[in-house]
Formats: C-alpha cells, sequence, structure tokens
C-alpha cells in the first residue's frame, strides 16, 4: 500500500478531490481516497465495468438526488430508545427517495419494495424538512376544525363584550398574556366583571382579567392546540417505530448507496476527462497520456519493456521530467483506483502494489535537516518499503551534495533497487548515471525533447537516448551577461563534444528508426485490408448465390405449381369426355408454352456458363478481374502458365488464367501507371509550405488516396500562416471531399493555424 506522501506527491490527492466533486453522498467520500487503491485484479475489473456500464447509463439518465447524511441515525437508534427526531426520520424519506433514483438510473429492473416505498411517500407527505407534521396532515384535520371553532367563539364573546362594556374598559382591544385573552378593565370598575385577575399594568389603573365565560372559552382554545400537538406526536412516535423497524434495511442500502456513489462519481468524471480502460501488461506503454490537472499539458507518449526496471529521465531543467515520471506514477494509480486512466486504450499498465517516492524539496528547518538529508531519510524509507512490485519515483537523484559523491550514491542506489522493485524512475543531470543506465540491460535513458531552434523544450519522451542539461540555453534566456555565457560555452565545447556528436547521432539513428517503423505499419496494415477486402468480396458473392438459388427455386416452384393446376384441368376434360376445339388449342398451347420454357432455361445457363468461361489470352497492362470475388487489377507480366497481376490495392499476385477474367468497357493502362499507383505512400504529417495552391490540393489528393488503400484515418498538413491564401484554399478543398469527415487546427503548442488536422470518413 503507497504511503499518503507518495499520493500527495504524484497530487492523486487533488485528482481525487475533483471526482469528489461528482459525488452523491457525502458518506461515500471516504471511499473515494487513497484506501482505494489496489493491485486486485479481481477488484479493478469489477469496478472498471461498473464505471463503464454507468458511462453508457448518462446518456440517457434521469436526474438522481443526493442523498442525506444518515449514519448518526443509525448510532443514535442502538444508544437510545427514545423516538428518533423527526427531522432524522425526513432524512430517512429523502434517503429512501434518492435510493429509489438510483434504482431507476441502474435500469436492471429493481425497485424499493411495496414497504419501503409507502414508508418513504409516508415521511415526505407527514414531514416537512425541519421534522415537523405537515399542516395539512389529514389526521390533524378534525383537531385544527375544533380550534377554529373554539377560536372563533373566543373572539365572537370578546368582541361582544368590548362593544357592550365600553365604559368600564380601558381601551378597545383584548389583550393576549400567557396564550390566554384578557379583558383590560379600569380599577375603579373591578367589581362589575365577575372573574379572575391575571395582572395589571405597571401604573395599576388597568386590570387584566378573565371573565368566568372567557375562562372557558381560553380553556376550549388551549385544550384544541393541546388535542393537535398530541396527533402530532403520535404521528412522528409511529414513524420513528417504522423507521427504526428498518433500519438494518436501511444500513444495508447505505452501503449499497456509497459502493453506487464510488463508481458515479469517477464514471461522470472519467466522461468529462475521456478517460478509458487500459490493459494490464507486465510493461508500461502509454500512449497520449495526459496529466489531468495540466489542461494544456503536451500527451505523453513512453514504452519501458518488461525487463527495464530502472528508467533514467534527463534534459533541461523545467523540461517535463518530473511531471512525466509523475504523470506515469498517477495514471498507474488512478488506473489501480478506477480501472480508468488518461491514455488511449491500446496503452498498457502493469498493476503495482506499492508507489514509494522522493519528490521535491524537504528541507526542515525546525529538525535541523538539510535538503540532502531530507532526501536521503525518504530513499531510507522507500527502500524499506519496496517490493518486488513497487513503483519508486527519486526526483534529481543524488542532489544536493558533492558532484562526484552524489552520483557514486546514485548509481549504488539504483543498483540496489532495480532488482529489488519493479519499476524505478528516477531524474537526474549526472553523466555518470546516464552512462551507467547504458551498461545495464535492465536499465533505460529517456531524455526530454529539446528544439535547438526555439531554445525550448518540448516536453516529449525521446527513449534510450540520454538528454543534455541545456544549462547555458537557460542561462541565456534568464539573460546573463554575455561574457558569462560565452567563458561557459568555452570551458563545455572541449569536454562535451564527442557526448554531443553520441547524442547527435543516436537521435538520427531514432528517427531513422521510427520512420521504418512507420512505414512497416504502413505496409501491415494496407496487407491486411487488402485480405479483410477480399474475404468480405467473397462473403458477399457467396451470400448473392444463396439468394439467386432461393430465387430460383421460388421461380421453379411455382411455375411447377401453375403447370401441374393447368396439366390436371387438361386431363380431367379429356376423361370427362368434354373435349372440344378450344380444349385442345389450350393443351397445345400448354405445350409450346413448357417446351419454350425449357429452351429459356437452357440457353440461360448456356449464357452463365460462357460468362464463367475464363478468356485464356490476356495482354500485358490489360485491366482484368481477378479471382472468384472479381477483384479489379492489371496484367504487368505474361509468364509461361501464368499472369503476374497488381491488383488496384497494391498487392501482387501470380494467377493461373482460368482465375483471370476480362474487364469490359476500360481502357488498358501503362505498367508504370499501376505501379505509381502502388507507390503512393501514406504520410502520418505532410509539409505542404512553399507550394501553390494546385499543387497543395494535388498533394493531398494522393494523401487521401494512399490513406484509403493503407487505412490510415487521420493526418496532418502543415501550411504556415503567411498571408492564409494556401490555408483557405486547403480548408475549402477539405471542405467538399466527401472523404473528410472533419478537419481542425492544430493546439497552440502542436503549430496552431499554420498546422490541420484531418480525420477521414
Amino acid at each position: 500500500m503507497a504511503s499518503i506522501k507518495a499520493f500527495k506527491d504524484i497530487e492523486l490527492d487533488l485528482v481525487l478531490e475533483k471526482v469528489r466533486s461528482f459525488s452523491l453522498f457525502k458518506e461515500s467520500e471516504d471511499y473515494i481516497n487513497f484506501k482505494s487503491f489496489t493491485a486486485d485484479k479481481d477488484v479493478i475489473n469489477d469496478r472498471y465495468l461498473k464505471i463503464e456500464r454507468y458511462m453508457n447509463l448518462l446518456e440517457s439518465a434521469n436526474d438522481l438526488n443526493s442523498f442525506p447524511s444518515i449514519f448518526h441515525i443509525f448510532s443514535y437508534a442502538r444508544k437510545s430508545h427514545q423516538d428518533i427526531e423527526g427531522k432524522d426520520v425526513f432524512l430517512i424519506g429523502l434517503f429512501l427517495e434518492s435510493y429509489e433514483k438510483m434504482l431507476v438510473f441502474l435500469d436492471d429492473g429493481e425497485t424499493l419494495s411495496e414497504e419501503d416505498g409507502k414508508l418513504k411517500e409516508e415521511i415526505i407527505f407527514s414531514l416537512d424538512q425541519d421534522g415537523n407534521v405537515n399542516e395539512n396532515h389529514p389526521r390533524l384535520l378534525v383537531h385544527k376544525k375544533a380550534l377554529d371553532a373554539a377560536k372563533s367563539r373566543r373572539s365572537s364573546y370578546t368582541a361582544s363584550f368590548m362593544r357592550d362594556n365600553r365604559n368600564i374598559l380601558q381601551g378597545e382591544n383584548p389583550l393576549f398574556k400567557d396564550n390566554r385573552i384578557v379583558l383590560p378593565i379600569k380599577a375603579s370598575e373591578r367589581s362589575k366583571v365577575k372573574g379572575y385577575l391575571q395582572g395589571s399594568s405597571q401604573s395599576g389603573q388597568t386590570l387584566f382579567l378573565e371573565s368566568l365565560d372567557l375562562i372557558n372559552l381560553n380553556n376550549d382554545v388551549l385544550l384544541a392546540e393541546e388535542r393537535i400537538k398530541e396527533e402530532e406526536r403520535k404521528i412522528k412516535h409511529e414513524l420513528s417505530e417504522k423507521v427504526r423497524a428498518v433500519l438494518d434495511e436501511i444500513y444495508v442500502m447505505r452501503k449499497r448507496a456509497m459502493d453506487f456513489d464510488f463508481h458515479y462519481a469517477f464514471s461522470v468524471w472519467a466522461k468529462k476527462n475521456n478517460a478509458r480502460h487500459v490493459r494490464n501488461a507486465n510493461n508500461v506503454d502509454l500512449i497520449n497520456a495526459r496529466h489531468p490537472l495540466l489542461k494544456k499539458a503536451v500527451p505523453i507518449n513512453i514504452k519501458i519493456n518488461e525487463n527495464i526496471k530502472t528508467v533514467v529521465f534527463s534534459g533541461a531543467n523545467a523540461g517535463g521530467k518530473t511531471v512525466t515520471m509523475k504523470t506515469i506514477a498517477l495514471l498507474s494509480a488512478l488506473n489501480q483506483i478506477s480501472g480508468f486512466t488518461l491514455a488511449d486504450e491500446v496503452s498498457t499498465l502493469p498493476y503495482f502494489d506499492n508507489i514509494l517516492t522522493d519528490i521535491g524539496d524537504n528541507q526542515s528547518i525546525l529538525s535541523d535537516e538539510s535538503t540532502f538529508s531530507a532526501h536521503l531519510k525518504n530513499i531510507s524509507y522507500c527502500i524499506k518499503n519496496t517490493t518486488e512490485n513497487s513503483m519508486i519515483l527519486l526526483d534529481e537523484l543524488g542532489s544536493g551534495t558533492d558532484p562526484e559523491e552524489g552520483a557514486a550514491l546514485a548509481l549504488s542506489i539504483l543498483d540496489y533497487l532495480s532488482p529489488r522493485a519493479r519499476l524505478t524512475l528516477t531524474s537526474s543531470h549526472y553523466s555518470k548515471v546516464k552512462n551507467h543506465a547504458y551498461t545495464k540491460e535492465d536499465m533505460m535513458n529517456a531524455s526530454m525533447a529539446f528544439s535547438d531552434s526555439t531554445g525550448l523544450p518540448l516536453f516529449k519522451v525521446i527513449e534510450n537516448i540520454p538528454g543534455d542539461s541545456h544549462a547555458i540555453d537557460a542561462a541565456v534566456r534568464a539573460h546573463l551577461p554575455k561574457e558569462i555565457i560565452e567563458s561557459a560555452r568555452s570551458v563545455l565545447s572541449d569536454r562535451n563534444e564527442s557526448a554531443a556528436s553520441l547524442i547527435s547521432s543516436l537521435i538520427k539513428k531514432s528517427r531513422t528508426l521510427d520512420r521504418k517503423m512507420t512505414e512497416a505499419e504502413l505496409e501491415r496494415r494496407y496487407a491486411q485490408k487488402e485480405k479483410d477486402d477480399l474475404e468480405e468480396r467473397l462473403r458477399e458473392i457467396e451470400k448473392e448465390k444463396r439468394e439467386l438459388e432461393k430465387e430460383g427455386l421460388k421461380e421453379i416452384s411455382s411455375f411447377l405449381k401453375d403447370s401441374r393446376r393447368t396439366l390436371e384441368t387438361l386431363i380431367k376434360d379429356i376423361t370427362t369426355g368434354k373435349l372440344d376445339k378450344n380444349k385442345i388449342k389450350k393443351a397445345k398451347d400448354f405445350m409450346e408454352y413448357v417446351q419454350k420454357k425449357e429452351e429459356s432455361v437452357k440457353k440461360s445457363v448456356e449464357e452463365k456458363e460462357e460468362t464463367d468461361e475464363p478468356l485464356k489470352e490476356f495482354d500485358v497492362g490489360e485491366n482484368v478481374l481477378c479471382g472468384g470475388s472479381r477483384v479489379k487489377g492489371q496484367i504487368l507480366e505474361k509468364n509461361k502458365k501464368s499472369y503476374t497481376v497488381i491488383l488496384d490495392s497494391g498487392l501482387k499476385l501470380t494467377l493461373s488464367a482460368k482465375d483471370i477474367y476480362k474487364r469490359e468497357g476500360e481502357k488498358k493502362v501503362t505498367i508504370e501507371k499501376a505501379i505509381s499507383a502502388v507507390n503512393k505512400k501514406a504520410e502520418y504529417e505532410m509539409d505542404l509550405r512553399g507550394l501553390r495552391g494546385d499543387e497543395a490540393i494535388e498533394k493531398i489528393e494522393d494523401q487521401i488516396e494512399a490513406c484509403t488503400l493503407t487505412g490510415l484515418s487521420s493526418f496532418s498538413i502543415i501550411h504556415g500562416l503567411g498571408d492564409g491564401r494556401l490555408m483557405k484554399r486547403i480548408h475549402e478543398y477539405l471542405k467538399t471531399n466527401n472523404n473528410v469527415k472533419n478537419y481542425y487546427f492544430a493546439r497552440p503548442e502542436d503549430g496552431g493555424m499554420g498546422k490541420t488536422y484531418v480525420d477521414l470518413m
């Protein structure tokens, strides 16, 4: 299990925070954390399948409700037998409502049980969000009517008393005291009203009295109010008991809701970030890998074979070494938490049981630790906790001390970890470390590409080649004095001339190898496409043959049925003696019809046989049809007993004359033209700068034709900015070409408006 420090070093905590923002259930956030990291293949696959299913369901999903937090209710219910508070009962109702919508979203036929559904409806109907009984509850209506009647009688009495006894009243309106209506009587008139004294004004001139009749009326109102409160207590008590009875069941629902929410949050995150499921393998092969927190980062492509245990990243400062290492570790962690990561589907990743890191400056003033001491402390922790399936990240290994000693220590650490860890990623500027990686079969160099023309890093990984630190270029960009720059270059030139020559040679060889691999891949695709086309055509012909046979059988069956019916009628007429001239003519006509039908079928068969019979002589350059699937091609060479044929797709075949057929209505083509069609090569990137509009369009037409032959579905065109005329002409052509599915400008760091990407149908 990786440490919390390691996960924070690779910024997994920040990514998981974004995932948690899509959560529907606050309690499930405890599951969306570092503890979800696992190396269990079955668990990872189960998570992947669920998340993928939820991603598909998101397309047509109904609105989902957030789940309220209800954990405290279980704790309270276990400790106390008192009623569950109304607001907590209401939360249970909301939870059941959210759970029901979750089941609808999952669309697997499961619904709330009838009892749970009724409880949910009863709770939401009976209570408000504060846990109070809704005023319009049917069980309160009869008591509310009684209360309204009592209040009405009291109001009528009070109004009548105030009207009839104005001379003894101190004021025109009755008053409320302790929820009871009292009458303001002048102190001098006290004897004129029989009742109870409830208080007086500060001056003593006004007495607050309840007359005997008003006492009873006040009591009636208070009793009616108490009956309402009692009914409310009963309703909440009954709901509390019903909730308590199903708490165990709801606890299980809560666990399932948290599991759902974990996968749901990741499904939304994966969909928004275009995350993909990658294959599990023993090697790291990341294609178009993207850091989820860097919106404009250049995608990473890197392949680390199974036998490689250590990768040494080198190159310019701020060139992306540490980011690349962290991206590999971060995407691996996300893959082992959710089954999804930000790379193309054809990518592969191993499952690591541990991620350990020493990244950044962990100097501590309080503990009196230097930078180098802090690094050693972290490295010691990594060594003690590593396993054969661990991934270890060591940033700037050996830095912070004497270069000679630091390099020696770095070599020793890497030699120690290589046979013990699954994969160690380290960054270094030390030449000894880079050279050491060349001498070890289980180590490899990887550099960060640098533009010699702009003097800026390109943030792309070049495998098997060490990188230069480009410190002097960085000094130039920092505007250090010219004499310092020249002096540094003079000191460095003699020392690094041979190394620079070696690196340049390696880069050229790498590019040549990449080009050859690209050409080989195009050839493979082209051959595969030809094979697939031939097989598909063969299937179509077999299907057509079966359909024709079915139609032929239907026609023959219908003919025989009609003929049998006609023949039976004629026989009946003859045997019954009803034969006349008309019947005789009918019989003759029928016999002639059968004879003509027979001749027609024979002629059709003969014509088909003549058509199918292959011609034995063909001229060089002649258009022909080849094989049973009648694939178009041209004759290249005439042999003794066979012909060399080149198919339109470019595939050369040697066929006997019986497998070749005439292609009528088409001109013969020259050998040169046939071969030129094959030699068109599809390019991943075209550079049309400096060409006129017509020349550029002609090259694009050839490119699209070559892409069609080889199966290449997209390519890019470099046209530059200039005055914009070439770009406009190219875009006008792409807009009208039926083979073009989409076209768009490149990202700013990849050429911007000077480069266009083309997607084909």
